[in-house]
């Protein structure tokens, strides 16, 4: 799932891939999986979504398996600092939409009045 996530007055590309959870776990020596599952806070879980926010723009931007292994909790933090606090905090709903797999656009509905085609 590829999404542009808006953080402040930045666009974010951030893909959602089926490897997604292991890159979060070789960078974070974390488990998403139970981490999502045990998280008994929503502080725990605004810290997975931070995280995995990360590792999708990441993805996003080097499609490199090798220079993603080369990811740590630092690269983390320096990229967390480009921005503001509550502009992150502000974009997590899509952050987590995106990692979901949840399209953040909708299709336009169809116009109720159109006349069927006639044969």
């Amino acid at each position: 799932m590829y999404n542009l996530v808006k953080i402040g007055d930045k666009t974010v590309p951030m893909m959602a891939m089926a490897s997604t959870d292991l890159y979060y776990k070789n960078i974070f020596h974390e488990d998403p999986i139970k981490l999502q599952l045990t998280a008994d806070d929503e502080a725990g879980l605004i810290n997975f979504v931070m995280k995995v926010g990360f590792v999708m723009a990441k993805f996003a931007e080097l499609h490199d398996r090798k220079e993603m292994n080369k990811l740590n909790e630092d690269a983390f933090l320096d990229w967390l600092d480009q921005f503001e606090r509550s502009d992150y905090l502000n974009a997590l709903g899509d952050v987590r939409m995106t990692y979901e797999g949840q399209s953040l656009t909708e299709a336009d509905a169809k116009k109720k009045d159109e006349a069927p085609n006639a044969n």
